[in-house]
């Protein structure tokens, strides 16, 4: 059979000329034309892509007599002919109806139908979206088949396998939702009471002995419960929009676990943390909140939580009242046969949930057929970039997205949403970074992984500089995004900088920002050559804000060389940050700041200048297993504008491996070597005295 390359340009303004009701007949396609999906067609293979709101099919089979085209909404649903009763004499089809489902392409031949190619879906092969009417035994079958991959700590954990289960409004009494590496589950309601799941399964044998301290990137959300539910996880993690009926433990009662993230959830019973080091609940609705570890922080959220305290006697708890300012990350959802995208509105000094059971919040619904769904191995920087340029928003399925140059968001409004821990990777010829986005306001980017390559300048940036420009009325909005500098291979990583914010008004919500500390590629830098050699992934700083007004929640940085987190701009906010000081620090000398007379760098710095900032439940933890020491933990200006609330330094490294001097500039007591375990300070500067 022959073969063929068939360009097909999504937004091309060449019309399909209709043979037939739902049939097309090829368009000529220009190399004017941009983006486009190329498809090399083999046999018994056929192709799925979406022009101007038509699911658009094609494939190439003449030993057949005709083709009918059977769909439904979910994989492992009913399957209903579409394409009419008489076999179509045309290679390609195209539809609206349904064109976010399922399409199966079938071959007639002396009245036998035979499938040509796999199933299609526009979501990808990495997505699964399930119905209510499915056959359920198949559904949970490639549900665990694809955690059993994606659940080690050694395969799983640097995959690339991505994967989303989408699941349709219904109740799902039967189906274990099992979140392996790298998984997202969605509800596709208006609300979480419309999809109920029977269960909600998160292994804690990550690393064996119920340790989740490595159990990241994977989240839930817009679901229900009635089970009980223990989602044991660490960073890079997140539960959204989510109802439990039931009671929610956040570990194993053993082991170790260090994250997390809740947001705009309600727990109808007991929130357990267990072991959880530290976390973050923000605009939750909780029935208990039982337990107390080295810091949690509440923002905004409702029911019977613990008292706002900060000793050794009491609990390590922070409670802020109100919410100053957010909007909930996008999400997608159904309606009768169209999918959509739901932009939450920014609000200001809530608490409590965004939704209700039979609401599904302040927002705007807009159809999905307005973004570019993008998709693993068709859609790259050059094909996405073409995409900004024409001001359109992309989602991305599931998948790896190797970038030659960063994705320039130019246009304000902009949504860049993930699906699945879709992962923008930075390739080796890419010296400037993953994402670059103008001075322009709301702009939304939910839901990515970024992944460093050989060398580059940053990973994510906001605003090509500092300007006086005021972004309070539509602000740009980060959520669940994550950043990773080496790990995944033996080879070379390095980022001078992983996030920099020079935009004002910004606002993130949930950043975890980590220099790899465990598996390949993660010495201080590259020693040895030829097959002796052993690389690095040198990066020096994890976040650096340039900006004013800029708002954090749930900020993790980790393992950096020099400061974790530089804050330059003014009216800066922290709201919980997580922090461990590098692993594989070679001495003393190689780590010091202040022109050589400090050893170390704080965690945590704000900078000289800066007239006013606040934040909330900082805790710093040492790590390093050398005699090395860290002057300060956190560095800030002496002045009336600075107010820092309930900070914590400890040592994971035990006594004889090094400390931390000081909690704050020169106050707080030591941990580690000749020092105690644990440091608090309730306040800084000092209200009355002498710092």
């Amino acid at each position: 059979m022959r073969k063929s390359l068939f360009a097909l340009a999504i937004f091309a303004s060449t019309l399909f000329a209709c043979a037939e009701p739902g049939v097309s007949s090829r368009p000529e396609i220009s190399s004017s034309h941009a983006p486009f999906v190329y498809a090399e067609l083999k046999d018994g293979e056929a192709k799925i892509a979406l022009h101007e709101g038509e699911a658009i099919l094609w494939w190439e089979a003449p030993e057949y007599d005709g083709y009918r085209i059977y769909s439904s909404e979910s994989k492992y649903g009913t399957y209903s002919l579409v394409s009419g009763s008489t076999p179509l004499q045309v290679e390609n089809y195209s539809t609206r109806t349904n064109r976010y489902g399922y399409f199966k392409v079938m071959g007639v031949k002396d009245n036998k139908e035979t499938q040509i190619g796999g199933t299609l879906c526009l979501f990808g092969d990495s997505t699964l979206i399930v119905g209510e009417h499915d056959n359920m035994s198949l559904v949970q079958d490639e549900i665990d088949q694809t955690h059993a991959r994606l659940e080690s700590g050694n395969d799983g954990q640097f995959s690339s396998e991505r994967y989303g289960v989408m699941l349709l409004k219904g109740n799902y009494p039967d189906i274990s939702m099992r979140l392996g590496y790298y998984t997202s589950a969605y509800g596709l309601g208006e609300t979480p009471d419309d999809t109920k799941l029977g269960e909600i399964y998160v292994s804690t044998n990550v690393l064996g002995n119920n340790n989740s301290t490595c159990t990241f990137w994977r989240n839930i959300e817009n679901v229900s419960t009635s089970s009980d539910t223990q989602f044991a996880v660490s960073q890079a993690t997140s539960i959204r929009r989510c109802h439990f009926e039931g009671n929610l433990a956040l570990s194993h009662p053993s082991g170790w676990s260090s994250g997390g993230f809740l947001a705009d959830s309600k727990v109808d019973k007991t929130v357990y943390p267990r072991t959880q080091q530290q976390w973050l609940s923000r605009n939750d609705d909780m029935g208990v909140w039982s337990g107390s570890g080295h810091n949690y922080a509440f923002i905004g959220c409702e029911g019977t939580l613990p008292l706002s305290s900060w000793s050794e006697e009491t609990s390590r708890t922070t409670i802020v009242e109100k919410t100053p300012v957010i909007a909930e990350m996008p999400f997608l959802y159904k309606e009768r046969d169209d999918f959509y995208v739901f932009l939450p509105d920014v609000k200001k000094n809530t608490s409590g949930l965004s939704w209700d059971s039979d609401e599904i919040g302040d927002g705007r619904s807009i159809s999905l057929d307005r973004y570019y769904l993008a998709r693993e191995g068709i859609d790259d920087d050059k094909t996405l970039n073409a995409v900004l340029d024409k001001g359109q928003g992309i989602i991305f399925t599931p998948g790896i997205y190797h970038l030659d140059k960063p994705l320039h968001v130019k246009n304000e409004n902009t949504l860049l949403l993930g699906l699945g821990y879709a992962t923008l990777e930075v390739s080796n010829s890419n010296t400037e970074g993953a994402i670059l986005i103008d001075d322009v306001g709301g702009v939304r980017v939910g839901s990515l992984l970024l992944d460093a390559g050989k060398k580059s300048d940053y990973l994510l940036k906001v605003g090509n500089s500092k300007t006086n420009v005021s972004h309070k009325d539509n602000p740009c909005i980060f959520s669940d995004i994550f950043g990773r500098l080496g790990g995944k291979e033996d080879a070379h990583t390095e980022v001078e900088t992983m996030v920099i914010i020079n935009q004002n008004d910004v606002i993130g919500d949930n950043f975890w920002l980590w220099r790899a500390d465990h598996s390949r590629g993660i010495a201080w830098n590259d020693y040895g050559e030829g097959e002796d050699i052993t690389y690095g992934n040198p990066g020096d700083t994890g976040l650096l804000v340039n900006g004013d007004n800029v708002t954090c929640y749930a900020l993790m940085v980790e393992h950096f060389e020099k400061y974790q987190t530089l804050w330059k701009g003014e009216n800066g906010a922290t709201y919980m940050y997580q922090s461990e000081t590098p692993y594989n620090v070679p001495n003393q000398e190689a780590w010091k700041s202040h022109n050589n007379t400090l050893d170390g760098y704080a965690s945590y710095k704000v900078e000289d200048n800066v007239k006013s900032h606040k934040a909330y439940a900082l805790g710093v933890y040492w790590v390093h297993w050398s005699p090395d020491s860290l002057e300060r933990a956190i560095e800030v200006p002496e002045n009336d504008g600075i107010s820092l609330t309930h900070l914590v330094t400890t040592t994971f490294s035990g006594y004889d491996s090094g400390g931390i001097r000081h909690v704050v500039n020169d106050y707080g007591e030591a941990v580690g070597s000749g020092g105690s375990f644990r440091a608090l300070v309730e306040n800084y500067p000092l209200k009355g005295e002498s710092a």
